[in-house]
C-alpha cells in the first residue's frame, strides 16, 4: 500500500556569498529580481548557531523575490566563520547543490544585461527560438541557467506579473541517485514529476557536453528539484572540511506560509526517514526554522512565517533597497591618473610582497600563493599595521584590469572589502581603489573612514611619485 507523504512547497534557495552587496546587485540588475527583507540581528549568536549547526555563526542576510509567490533567493554573508572560496575548478558534476534555473521573460535582454555586468554565457545557447537555454556563473561561481521556455507554464500566470523572472529549478549533483531520490520521497514527501527538465543536449551549456548522467525531477508547487548523478565524468566529493557557510549554494528550504504545524510535521517525517537534525524546530512568534542533513551531506531547511508581518520581515515581500540592514556601511574611494602603461601600473599594484614599499599602510608579506597565479585568486597577504597584523585574501583576479580582496583576520572592521582597478586613460592609466567596511565598535565608522581616506589618498600620491621617479631614471639612462 502506498502511503501519501506530507510535503511543503520548495520555497527557497539559499546561498553563502562573499560580497552581499555585489551579489544582490547581480540578481537585481542582471535578471530583474526584486529586493525583499533582510536580517542582521537574528543572524548572529546562539540561536543562529544552533539552527545552522555552525558554532559562533554571525551573518547578514538579504532576500530577493521573483514572480513566484512564497519563494525567494536567500543570501548570507558570513562574518563568522569566514567562508572558504569555491574551488577554482568547481564543475557542475561535483557533489553538492550546483545549479539553479530561472525563467526570464526576455531572454536576449537578460543576456545583454548580464553581459554589462561581466557575465557572459559559458557556451552558445541551446535550443530553437522560444526554447533557448543558456548558462552563466554569478559572482560566487554558482551556475545559473536562463530558460526562455517556462518548464512550469501553468504557474507563469500566477504571482507578481510585473516581475520578469521566476525561480524554476535547483539541481543537486549526488554520488547516489537512489539514496537521494529515496530521501526526496520519504523524508521530503516529494513526488517524481512527469517533466523532462533537461536532456543530454543541455549539458553543453554548462560545459558538460560529453557527460553521461542519470536524472530525476521532483515536483513542488512552483520550483522543481532536479537530482543528477554523473556517471562519466564522476564529480569530485565535497571539499575537505566543507561547511555550509562555504561559498556557493548553501541549502534549499521547504516552507509553510501560514504556521508552525507544517514544519513540525515535515521535521518528524524527515527524522523518521533518517535525517540528522541540527536541532529541533525553533519557533519565534512570527517565524521558525530547523536545518536537517541527509546521509550524503546535503542540508535542508524547514521554515514557516506568519502571513503579513512574518512574510515581510523574512523576505517574501518586495521592499525598498534602503529598507534592509547593511553589513558594510562605510565607503572610502580614491583615484589618480598615472603616466605609465596599464600593465606596468597593475604589476606594481598587484605585487603583494612589496605593497608596503609604497602604500605607507605597513609592511606586507605574501603568505599564501594563489590557486593559479602567484598573486591571483586565493593568494593571501599580511600587513603589519600599528593596530596589528591584518590578513587579506584575493577573491577575484583579472590581470591588467582589477583585483578584489577581503580581510579575513585582524581587522577592526567587519564586511571589510577592497577593490583595486586600472583602465587606460588619456595616454596613461587611471587607478581606482575602493574600500568598504563596518566598524566593530558602533559609532566609530565615520572616524575610521576619515583616517582611511587620508591614508588612501597618500598611498595614491606615493604611487604616482613612484612612477615619476621610474620615468625620470629611465629618461636619464
Amino acid at each position: 500500500m502506498i502511503v501519501d507523504k506530507f510535503s511543503l512547497p520548495l520555497n527557497q534557495i539559499a546561498f553563502s556569498v562573499l560580497d552581499l552587496r555585489r551579489t544582490e546587485a547581480w540578481w537585481r540588475e542582471g535578471l530583474g529580481f526584486s529586493p525583499a527583507g533582510g536580517n542582521r540581528l537574528l543572524m548572529r549568536g546562539p540561536l543562529a548557531a544552533i539552527i545552522q549547526g555552525i558554532p559562533k555563526s554571525a551573518t547578514t542576510c538579504w532576500c530577493m523575490v521573483g514572480r513566484n509567490d512564497w519563494a525567494q533567493l536567500e543570501m548570507f554573508q558570513f562574518e563568522s566563520p569566514i567562508s572558504k572560496l569555491m574551488p577554482a575548478d568547481f564543475r557542475p558534476n561535483d557533489i553538492g547543490y550546483t545549479r539553479c534555473g530561472v525563467w526570464v521573460a526576455d531572454f536576449d535582454a537578460a543576456l545583454a544585461r548580464l553581459a554589462k555586468l561581466g557575465s557572459l554565457p559559458l557556451n552558445p545557447p541551446v535550443g530553437a527560438a522560444g526554447q533557448r537555454r543558456a548558462c552563466v556563473r554569478n559572482p560566487d561561481g554558482v551556475y545559473v541557467e536562463l530558460m526562455e521556455d517556462d518548464p512550469l507554464p501553468a504557474q507563469n500566470g500566477n504571482g507578481r506579473q510585473d516581475c520578469p523572472v521566476a525561480i524554476r529549478s535547483v539541481t543537486m549533483s549526488t554520488p547516489d541517485l537512489a539514496t537521494s531520490s529515496a530521501f526526496a520521497r520519504d523524508a521530503l514527501g516529494l513526488q517524481e514529476a512527469d517533466i523532462t527538465l533537461h536532456e543530454d543536449a543541455h549539458e553543453a551549456i554548462w560545459g558538460m557536453g560529453d557527460a553521461r548522467c542519470e536524472r530525476k525531477v521532483f515536483a513542488s508547487t512552483n520550483i522543481l528539484l532536479e537530482i543528477v548523478q554523473y556517471l562519466n565524468p564522476v564529480g569530485k566529493p565535497w571539499p575537505q572540511a566543507y561547511r555550509i557557510c562555504d561559498q556557493g549554494i548553501l541549502n534549499i528550504c521547504f516552507g509553510d506560509p501560514k504556521n508552525r504545524h507544517g514544519v513540525n510535521a515535515l521535521y518528524r517525517q524527515a527524522v523518521a526517514a533518517g535525517a540528522r537534525p541540527n536541532s529541533r524546530p525553533i519557533h519565534l512568534p512570527i517565524a521558525g526554522a530547523s536545518y536537517v542533513n541527509d546521509a550524503l551531506g546535503f542540508s535542508y531547511e524547514f521554515m514557516w512565517a506568519r502571513p503579513g508581518i512574518g512574510h515581510r520581515r523574512f523576505g517574501f515581500v518586495p521592499v525598498a533597497l534602503e529598507n534592509r540592514p547593511e553589513l558594510d556601511n562605510q565607503l572610502v574611494s580614491a583615484q589618480i591618473d598615472i603616466a605609465a602603461p596599464n600593465d606596468a601600473v597593475f604589476a606594481v599594484l598587484s605585487d603583494h610582497q612589496h605593497l608596503g614599499d609604497w602604500t605607507g599602510l605597513g609592511q606586507c608579506a605574501l603568505v599564501r600563493e594563489g590557486e593559479r597565479e602567484r598573486d591571483g585568486r586565493g593568494a593571501e597577504r599580511v600587513l603589519s599595521t600599528p593596530l596589528g597584523m591584518v590578513r587579506e585574501q584575493i577573491t577575484e583576479w583579472q590581470p591588467n584590469h582589477r583585483y578584489r580582496y577581503r580581510v579575513i583576520k585582524g581587522s577592526p572592521f567587519v564586511g571589510h572589502w577592497g577593490e583595486v582597478s586600472v583602465r587606460s586613460h588619456a595616454g596613461g592609466t587611471q587607478v581606482k581603489w575602493t574600500i568598504r567596511f563596518r566598524s566593530r565598535i558602533p559609532g566609530l565608522g565615520r572616524l575610521f573612514r576619515r583616517v582611511l581616506e587620508s591614508k588612501l589618498a597618500a598611498a595614491m600620491a606615493r604611487l604616482a611619485k613612484h612612477f615619476e621617479q621610474h620615468h625620470t631614471r629611465g629618461a636619464q639612462s
